[in-house]
């Protein structure tokens, strides 16, 4: 078998002197990935401080925190793997992880149980189960590793004779979250299902199933089928530490999920920014193309947002959908960033237009416009924008 599989059980749903219900809180890091010592100390400065406050926001809530790291934990820096875990156990919380392809050593070429033995040294196994709460975790290695340049996403034979075993052992009402590092759902070519992740949805059929993965440094929320969602998280850092957000516009952030009594709700967190913060509006005029609109980025967006506007005080409806490359992206690339050709192309070309951008056209004689978005639970976010 390709992978030897173990288990580590560890509940996080003790008795809570606050709450009158079961939950948690899972702080889901995406792809932190320190290629260099540089980039290590900002990791260690910038980045998990301000996780620390939302780990003491959670903590005051009164129930479980834990954070899951969606893999690429390093760059291809094995020695790194230590110290990033290191930096995110500080926080005081249970950490958990999975395998990303960059958290093999590069110089193993056709030795994947060798090309494992680091992650595993610092990480445990590469497959487990965990209970949050009301929900049942399942790590998972999906990366089928040959070499840096060759590797394919796949769960082999074993890994699902393991998955039926467990989920045999877990409640039929739970909730089933699949961690891995790529991936289920072809962003890229229409939003189908990849083959691979069928026999793991047939194997929890009857559950509530959560995907929750990285690798792609961009944020989505996919309604696979009723009651199966995956949250495709977006890098921690920006776009590979070279831009402070990422090519599709997620601000630098962390992906918050919590339970309360078997209900899930979840939000992209911008880091340095409270909960609420879920938009990023550009006024007129500061958009190329939509000049004469404002425009507004939904952070966390997904097909069953909303999003309204009014105009002093009138209700105007829904705005329009637009894609675009985000704004603040391409700024940053063409007029601040200064690395060399190499990383500039790379910046460029994984620039391409996103649907979480909508438009309207106030009126010249507008004085305040107002913008109601609301997600899939029910909340609202507004922001007020003064035109005069």
């Amino acid at each position: 078998m390709r992978r030897y599989i173990l288990m580590a059980m560890v509940l996080l749903s003790t008795t809570l002197a606050t709450a009158q219900e079961r939950g948690f809180n899972l702080i889901v890091v995406g792809d932190p990935q320190p290629q260099t010592e540089e980039q290590l100390a900002r990791l260690e400065c910038e980045i998990v401080p301000r996780i620390a406050t939302i780990v003491e926001e959670y903590r005051a809530t009164g129930y479980p925190t834990a954070l899951l790291l969606t893999g690429d934990v390093v760059w291809d820096t094995m020695e790194f793997l230590p110290r990033v875990k290191a930096m995110f156990e500080a926080l005081g919380v249970p950490v958990y992880a999975v395998i990303g392809n960059h958290d093999h050593p590069a110089d193993v070429v056709d030795n994947e149980p060798l090309a494992q033995e680091c992650y595993e040294a610092v990480f445990g196994p590469r497959n487990y189960t965990v209970q949050l709460g009301d929900s049942h975790l399942f790590a998972l290695d999906n990366i089928v590793y040959t070499d840096h340049d060759n590797y394919h996403i796949d769960i082999d034979r074993g890994q699902l004779r393991w998955l039926k075993r467990e989920l045999r052992k877990i409640d039929p009402d739970s909730r089933v979250v699949i961690a891995m590092h790529a991936p289920v759902v072809d962003y890229r070519g229409g939003g189908s299902l990849l083959k691979y992740a069928r026999p793991i949805i047939r194997l929890a059929k009857g559950h509530e199933i959560d995907f929750v993965t990285g690798h792609r440094h961009r944020h989505a929320t996919a309604d696979i089928a009723p009651d199966i969602v995956e949250h495709s998280v977006a890098q921690v850092n920006g776009n590979l530490w070279f831009a402070p957000i990422c090519s599709d516009g997620t601000p630098q952030g962390v992906f918050c999920i919590e339970e309360r009594d078997g209900n899930w709700q979840w939000h992209h967190r911008m880091l340095g920014h409270n909960a609420n913060k879920q938009m990023v509006v550009w006024p007129t005029g500061r958009v190329n193309e939509n000049e004469d609109y404002v425009v507004v980025k939904i952070i966390g967006w997904d097909d069953r947002w909303r999003v309204e506007w009014m105009e002093d005080g009138t209700p105007r409806g829904a705005m329009e959908q637009i894609e675009i490359v985000d704004p603040d992206y391409i700024y940053y690339v063409e007029n601040e960033a200064t690395y060399d050709e190499t990383i500039m192309a790379r910046l460029r070309r994984s620039a391409y237009p996103h649907k979480h951008y909508f438009r309207c056209r106030p009126a010249p004689s507008t004085k305040l416009l107002t913008i109601r978005a609301t997600d899939r639970f029910g909340r609202h976010f507004e922001e007020v924008i003064h035109l005069d």
